[in-house]
């Protein structure tokens, strides 16, 4: 099977730091990424991002914390799960100082140990356009 990942790159019109809140800070985060969350921006922290209108809950680990630089996670697909290889994916975001602000790169790997692992890649790839227009309508906002 051939390796199943989500890379994007988005330039944001805002500093570095306020990207960063956005990712880490749960009251900022449900802001433009479902409606409810919890998140410990911490290595090994827990968390949890929540959608009403779908139903959906899902369950996070945080695996790595480079304040502001990068921050990476692990979420679960499995309502109710916690996040461990075979019902999660991994996410990763990279900020990088540029001239008009920040440039966010996103990674997300794993789907190959997911069930229907085509169908959650796709349902992702559409997923994260969405939520990233949302957030950098949220962050150039405020």
């Amino acid at each position: 099977m051939a390796t199943l990942e989500i890379t994007k790159s988005i330039d944001i019109d805002a500093p570095v730091e306020r990207v960063w809140a956005a990712l880490t800070e749960p009251d900022l985060i449900a802001e433009w990424f479902g409606d409810r969350c919890e998140f410990d921006a911490r290595p090994g922290g827990k968390g949890l991002f929540g959608w009403t209108e779908h139903g959906a809950e899902s369950r996070v680990t945080i695996e790595h914390v480079d304040r502001p630089k990068t921050l990476i996670y692990r979420w679960a697909h499995v309502a109710g799960a916690d996040p461990a290889p075979g019902n999660s994916t991994v996410v990763r975001f990279d900020l990088a100082e540029i001239a008009s602000g920040t440039r966010l790169s996103l990674l997300e790997t794993g789907f190959e140990e997911l069930d229907d692992p085509a169908g959650q890649h796709e349902g992702n790839v559409g997923g994260w356009e969405a939520e990233l227009g949302e957030l950098v309508a949220f962050v150039e906002s405020r």
